[in-house]
């Protein structure tokens, strides 16, 4: 037995394995097995693991043919022996004293208790951090999830009795499907322990964005539509697994805002287009400015900050946010002030780096207080 097994699917992304394993052989807490599951990898994912499974035995690597993310989760926990499961994606890596800290406050947790902690998000080639997420506490989970995730796989540890009552991550999704599944955990009894620290990394990159944004809304969507609805997939009694009323029109509003702002970014701007008719209830002219400002998510450029990205900001991806609302018939005042809405944050940076932060934050202070509606 294991306290922890710390599930770790792997497709083509070998280059990444050494970061994640090398973050839990130093961990302070040794009571783990690392379980790599190659989903089909084309790329050098067996060999390199098959070096750190000789370095040290509780690492393990199972081989399958691509079935995706879900079906090399499921894969992983199938083949599981730990009590509590934490799901790592090969380009995650943790803090060295992560374990060490969840191990405490799970020792003292029921089976129920999802246990999240704070991330952090770092570049791609681990240059330097470009913020930090903390843990929003909730005093009860349900309904709350129904309006968004909980948080991404790597932030949350979960017992294995919880998993097995949930039903395992659903296949059928192309993305989503770590949202969906802790919708049922929360359904069969999950409550929250929050650790108010960061304990792993998340990679963030531009070049993370290449994945269709498209299918990703798709799987939101089925997500947030059936989230308070009676799960016929869990299979075990439930007093929380019923129909709820809940009007989700909001939450799909914020998914279809921040799709938008991915598919800008890729430079779909056709394609935007068509989908922002296709999936609209509104009209042009019932939508603010300020609507728009979602378009700068987490799932976009909102973590960009440096000279650097400010510059690839204000370059590459403000000319096609403007080209979008300029082919959508927007009026020119109505364009400067949804756009000064999305890039906000970029424009405050821009001016300390511009004009130093005295001068800078003058600006800014001016900025603050005109009110775009």
């Amino acid at each position: 037995m294991a306290f922890f097994s710390i599930i770790i699917p792997c497709y083509n992304q070998a280059h990444f394995l050494p970061d994640c394993l090398d973050s839990l052989l130093v961990q302070n807490y040794q009571d783990w097995e690392a379980i790599v599951i190659n989903d089909g990898s084309t790329d050098g994912t067996s060999e390199i693991t098959n070096k750190y499974v000789k370095i040290d035995s509780r690492i393990k690597l199972i081989e399958k043919e691509n079935g995706g993310l879900s079906s090399a989760r499921n894969h992983g926990i199938r083949n599981a022996i730990g009590e509590r499961f934490i799901f790592l994606d090969s380009d995650d890596f943790l803090y060295p004293n992560c374990l060490e800290k969840v191990a405490f406050v799970a020792k003292e947790s029921n089976d129920n208790e999802l246990i999240q902690y704070g991330y952090t998000y770092i570049t791609e080639g681990k240059e330097r951090i470009l913020g930090h997420v903390n843990v929003a506490e909730k005093k009860s989970l349900l309904f709350e999830i129904f309006k968004g995730n909980l948080g991404p796989c790597h932030s949350i540890c979960i017992s294995k009795e919880l998993v097995h009552k949930s039903g395992f991550f659903d296949e059928t999704l192309k993305s989503a499907e770590d949202w969906d599944f802790w919708i049922r955990a929360v359904k069969v009894g999950g409550s929250q322990k929050a650790i108010q620290e960061s304990l792993v990394y998340y990679r963030y990159s531009f070049n993370s964005m290449s994945r269709n944004p498209f299918i990703m809304y798709d799987a939101l969507k089925t997500v947030i539509q059936r989230a308070h609805k009676k799960d016929t997939r869990i299979s075990i009694e439930s007093p929380l697994n019923i129909d709820y009323k809940f009007d989700a029109k909001e939450e799909l509003e914020q998914i279809f805002i921040r799709t938008l702002g991915v598919s800008i970014m890729q430079n779909r701007i056709e394609e935007s287009i068509t989908f922002f008719h296709q999936e609209t209830a509104k009209s042009l002219q019932e939508y603010n400015s300020s609507d728009f400002e979602a378009m700068c998510s987490y799932l976009s450029f909102r973590y960009w900050y440096s000279r650097d990205d400010i510059e690839k900001v204000f370059s590459s991806f403000y000319p096609q946010f403007l080209d979008f609302f300029d082919k959508m018939g927007y009026g020119k005042t109505f364009r400067k002030k949804a756009l000064n809405h999305i890039f906000k944050r970029h424009i405050y940076y821009r001016n300390i780096y511009r004009f130093g932060k005295i001068q800078g934050s003058f600006f800014n202070f001016i900025l603050r207080n005109i009110r775009y509606v």
